[in-house]
């Protein structure tokens, strides 16, 4: 049988750690089925042994009470959200996407709007955005809660794709280094016809081509076809690829950081990348 739980959070003003905290708390447990979240302080006497209680309550567990406000050496440091991220999905905290957004809604939480900007900057689209979910927020938390307990849920998931796309890549490319010192990152076989999604297998990429430190990637182009691509990677400024001419161009981006054709024989790539770095095929290093 399913365990269906409450959340609990204080009333009048909604947090944004409390809301971001009570869409954690749903993804995280995708075995309880939350029915409700109860915006009162007054009725945390009520909360039985299968409920959770956020950002009041003067208690803390790490189990079923999160709160930060009893202690003065955790008051300032953590919030609700980084509390139950720190029990419940503590990948959250080191993501890319998620880290930043939960450091801002700790120091804003504990120090002010004027804080967090001062940190991370203004950001009027930010202001505006968290001043809506807040506001909607008070009025239909679990709504709310459910809509950013997707989002993380979808980060998961996608983060589980890049995780394999990197591993295939590790599996299914070499790293070549050319006479001029440039390193490339060639991928041996499609990765969309082994039915990796674009997304996936671009950041996968990224991340790994910044690994092994290579200039330019080069593999197959994303419609599924023979295409290939060349694209140049942000640690190499002075590949440009509109001074390559392929034998059977298919598109070369104007600002000169991707290249896509037909190959007309299996080595043609290093043709095309010693065409980039110049026409003596050495790279003009700017000190």
């Amino acid at each position: 049988m399913t365990q269906k739980s409450r959340i609990f959070v204080h009333g009048l003003k909604a947090h944004a750690d409390d809301m971001w905290a009570c869409g954690l708390l749903i993804a995280s447990n995708p075995d309880i089925e939350f029915t409700e979240i109860i915006r009162d302080a007054k009725r945390i006497g009520e909360a039985s042994d299968n409920d959770f209680v956020l950002d009041c309550g003067m208690k803390h567990d790490g189990e079923h009470y999160f709160d930060h406000h009893q202690f003065e050496s955790t008051k300032k440091a953590d919030c609700a959200l980084t509390l139950v991220a720190k029990r419940f999905a503590p990948w959250t905290l080191t993501d890319t996407k998620f880290g930043p957004v939960i450091e801002r809604v700790r120091v804003q939480d504990n120090f002010g709007i004027p804080a967090a900007e001062k940190k991370f900057g203004k950001s009027s689209s930010w202001v505006a955005s968290e001043f809506l979910m807040v506001a909607l927020f008070e009025k239909e938390p679990l709504m709310v809660a459910n809509m950013l307990a997707d989002a993380f849920r979808e980060r998961l998931s996608e983060l589980a794709e890049i995780k394999k796309a990197e591993t295939w890549i590790k599996e299914n490319s070499s790293l070549e280094t050319f006479e001029n010192g440039l390193k490339v990152l060639v991928i041996k076989s499609s990765p969309f016809k082994a039915g990796f999604s674009i997304a996936g297998f671009n950041a996968a990429s990224s991340l790994y081509s910044g690994s092994v430190e290579a200039g330019v990637i080069y593999g197959w182009n994303t419609d599924g076809s023979d295409s290939r691509t060349l694209f140049r990677t942000y640690s190499e400024k002075n590949v440009d690829f509109t001074n390559s001419v392929p034998e059977k161009p298919v598109f070369c981006h104007s600002s000169g950081f991707l290249l896509i054709f037909d190959p007309a024989y299996d080595a043609e790539y290093r043709k095309l990348v010693l065409q980039a770095c110049g026409s003596d095929g050495k790279l003009d290093k700017i000190a």
